[in-house]
């Protein structure tokens, strides 16, 4: 029964812990989306694997992708924002960023 208890309240440590991790967002970290900066530009390319594979990451965090797009528009200003937020869907990630979300007075159709 002990045994139980235990395996029982590890188990409810690990979900916490996993939540904890998958809640948080560190919008400085845009490192790894610098394959999408030519599907970023004003004259925006096809997103590359890289940059698509990329995007897996930010499944259910709009508010994040948003976050970090805003942060990294500040540090590269060649950046359109309107222009990644498209990338999602392009890659087939429209699930990625909801309709009607908004970010950087950009509006998701």
């Amino acid at each position: 029964m002990a045994f139980l208890k235990l395996a029982l309240c590890f188990l409810l440590f690990a979900l916490l812990l996993s939540s904890y991790v998958s809640a948080q967002c560190n919008p400085n970290n845009f490192g790894s989306l610098t394959g999408c900066l030519s599907a970023a530009g004003n004259r925006p390319m096809k997103p590359s694997q890289n940059c698509c594979n990329a995007l897996k990451a930010y499944q259910g965090k709009a508010q994040c992708l948003c976050a970090t797009l805003t942060a990294a528009k500040q540090k590269v200003s060649s950046i359109n924002i309107a222009n990644a937020l498209r990338i999602p869907r392009i890659c087939g990630y429209g699930n990625y960023i909801p309709s009607g979300f908004k970010c950087n007075g950009q509006t998701i159709p």
